[in-house]
């Protein structure tokens, strides 16, 4: 009987020890599993998937991962917006925070940091799930945008020139998509419109630009124009002055000599009609008519006097407008030694004469006096 007791307690000890050790392994096997659950469901967290676009970031894959549209002017390299961006994220560190007002847990939004500033958002966007545990859900991300927080461009130009000009702005020419339509006449050469076109001033507006422009300006005959700025706003409307052809300015010369001498009286034929002058107007001249009119009414208190003698010619300030229009400043000194009295009496002419190509001619269309009156 002592054997049967000592046989069942044995058997007891053994069930006893199979079964703890069956329940250690049992709660073995729960932790084992519950903490790999923790750890597929931590690894599957969306903040893995941004780590991973901040890792290759800090490996400079920063073209690889963004996508870069081109800017749209025309008149910068269509790669500007992209190096900018690309120049202010280098050699900086990088961190990210989950967008405050992001409230789909499905799709996700992350801020992208270089430095304290912010640089790009990332949206991620569930692909599938499956539970865990019953009570939790391991999520499979895919990546639907990494948008960089691009410059906004914020330069801009205007510039008024004579409508004849040629601008380009940082090596390319404008046209009249950058024409605002706004327009303005040249009042000096308003008489000479009657005759042939004459330049206008025209205004260009170009923005959107992330750098400063560089504009360059020639007029129609090639020669660099210089401008004038301020802020944004540039002018060239003022014609360069060129050097004119020793033929073109010896004719001028004359023909102001002669207008001159039609006046005082000194060019034969002077009184009975203006056809000494008639040559070098247009027909029908508000010029020739004032001459006209001088001549039947004025020319007699024109004083008596020696045959004159020229003094100090030149001629100056040579500008074309086109190449049918041009002006230039005449100067001379008239001395005369009056008949009845022996003074010496002198007039000055200091006058700038524009001149048009009408046929195969220059003619007089418009002179402006420099003299104060």
């Amino acid at each position: 009987m002592t054997e049967m007791k000592k046989k069942k307690t044995s058997v007891f000890w053994v069930c006893y020890v199979l079964f703890v050790l069956a329940l250690v392994s049992f709660w073995l096997y729960i932790f084992s599993y519950v903490n790999k659950c923790l750890i597929t469901y931590e690894g599957a967290q969306p903040e893995h998937v941004v780590e991973k676009i901040v890792s290759d970031l800090e490996a400079g894959k920063a073209e690889e991962i963004f996508t870069f549209p081109a800017v749209e002017s025309r008149f910068e390299d269509p790669d500007v917006a992209k190096d900018l961006f690309l120049d202010s994220i280098k050699g900086k560190e990088f961190t990210f925070e989950k967008d405050a007002a992001s409230y789909n847990a499905l799709a996700p939004v992350y801020h992208l940091y270089a430095g304290d500033k912010k640089v790009a958002a990332v949206t991620l966007t569930e692909k599938s799930s499956y539970p865990l545990m019953f009570i939790l859900a391991v999520q499979d991300w895919e990546i639907t945008s990494v948008e960089p927080l691009l410059e906004t461009p914020s330069q801009s130009v205007t510039i008024k020139v004579p409508d004849t000009y040629i601008v380009s702005v940082n090596g390319v020419p404008v046209s009249d998509n950058e024409k605002t339509g706004n327009e303005w006449s040249i009042d000096y050469l308003q008489y000479a419109a009657e005759y042939v076109t004459i330049p206008k001033i025209t205004e260009y507006n170009i923005t959107g630009l992330f750098h400063a422009p560089k504009v360059e300006i020639t007029d129609p005959f090639g020669n660099e124009v210089v401008y004038t700025q301020t802020e944004n706003v540039i002018e060239a409307t003022e014609f360069p002055l060129s050097e004119m052809d020793k033929e073109l300015s010896k004719y001028v010369l004359q023909n102001a000599i002669t207008y001159s001498n039609f006046f005082s009286k000194d060019l034969a034929g002077c009184r009975n009609s203006v056809k000494p002058i008639a040559y070098m107007f247009p027909e029908n001249s508000y010029y020739l008519e004032l001459a006209d009119n001088y001549r039947m009414h004025d020319m007699w208190t024109y004083s008596s006097h020696q045959t004159p003698e020229f003094a100090k010619e030149k001629v100056s300030d040579y500008i074309r407008y086109s190449d049918d229009l041009f002006s230039c400043n005449v100067y001379f000194e008239k001395n005369m030694i009056l008949t009845r009295t022996k003074e010496l009496r002198t007039d000055i002419t200091d006058t700038t004469f524009y001149y048009a190509k009408i046929g195969d001619k220059w003619l007089i269309v418009d002179m402006q006096t420099n003299l104060e009156e």
